[in-house]
């Protein structure tokens, strides 16, 4: 019996494993898109002719971002942060067998997943997928926003990625001004209040013409509507991922350090999206919601939203 179960807990994570990289290649042109949808900084500022203004490359749409990336960055552009987010999946798909069961992943990489399994298995799964989820985000985005062509070599990638302070004290990671509480926060949101609605409202059948309609209803409505607090926590996780922990350094032009010999930018003399100065960082969750609707507008925090939504549904079946 023993055997059994070790092997088919083997099984679903070899099935899990061979999905995530499947998966990846399909979707990663689209997060990517995403990912620098969101991490732009787009400032208003007022134009010589008294009309609004913004600062930097427009960006509005997943495609028209896709479009932009392909032409300043090729396919290389488009799936950059392939081998970290595939690692992370990954991982993700593994734990996800051996804390709730196998079918606690239903979608491709970028939906919700919402497990099925309550109690100690659904807690223990948000906790740890908090734990990993946290500098996994910050490598994933920063891989896919750098101007830089990464080098194969991990340590190297890294010194791009991190800065000094990162570096020396990857504890510095779950640091960032802000971001572990958005990351709790879309974890508590996704894996736990949306996992006990299921549960409640649905329960764990898995014969659709045994769910109660009303039960289906109300849950997938509560998925529509949860766009409006899950979208702008993930606009706000982006922004701060993409953000260096400098610690106490002081922000200079160049706060990631010096770049390896040989490193050549991978875009052709524009950068696809514009970041923030690290000379102003956001100190905070608040700060940065207030910030980001000052300078950008609170349009900036619903970026992406219609794929937000789409994922939560996708989830709710």
């Amino acid at each position: 019996m023993t055997g059994m179960f070790v092997l088919t807990i083997l099984l679903a994570c070899l099935i899990m494993m061979v999905w995530s990289v499947v998966a990846t290649i399909i979707v990663m042109p689209f997060k990517g898109s995403l990912i620098r949808l969101r991490a732009n900084y787009n400032p208003r500022a007022v134009a010589f002719d008294g009309s609004d203004s913004t600062v930097g490359p427009r960006l509005t749409t997943l495609f028209g971002t896709m479009k932009r990336t392909y032409r300043l960055e090729g396919w290389y552009g488009l799936y950059k942060g392939t081998f970290p987010m595939l690692a992370f999946t990954m991982v993700v798909s593994v734990l996800a067998v051996i804390f709730v069961g196998a079918h606690a992943v239903r979608g491709p990489k970028g939906t919700y997943t919402i497990p099925k399994n309550g109690g100690i298995g659904m807690a223990l799964f948000g906790l740890v997928l908090i734990v990993v989820t946290l500098p996994m985000t910050i490598i994933i985005n920063r891989a896919i926003i750098t101007p830089y062509r990464l080098p194969m070599n991990v340590r190297d990638s890294l010194r791009i990625l991190l800065s000094d302070h990162e570096r020396s004290s990857p504890l510095a990671l779950y640091l960032t001004p802000g971001l572990l509480a958005v990351v709790a926060l879309k974890t508590v949101a996704t894996a736990i209040v949306a996992g006990v609605l299921r549960l409640v409202l649905i329960g764990n059948e898995k014969q659709i013409e045994k769910i109660p309609v009303w039960g289906l209803i109300t849950f997938m409505l509560f998925q529509i509507l949860s766009v409006a607090w899950l979208c702008p926590l993930e606009v706000i996780m982006t922004k701060l991922s993409v953000q260096p922990n400098l610690g106490s350094e002081i922000s200079v032009e160049d706060p990631e350090g010096d770049v390896p010999e040989g490193l050549r930018f991978s875009g052709q003399g524009e950068d696809v999206v514009g970041l923030r100065p690290t000379t102003d960082p956001y100190v905070g969750l608040v700060d940065a919601v207030r910030k980001i609707i000052d300078e950008e507008g609170w349009q900036t925090l619903y970026r992406g939203w219609i794929w937000t939504m789409l994922g939560a549904l996708f989830a709710s079946h």
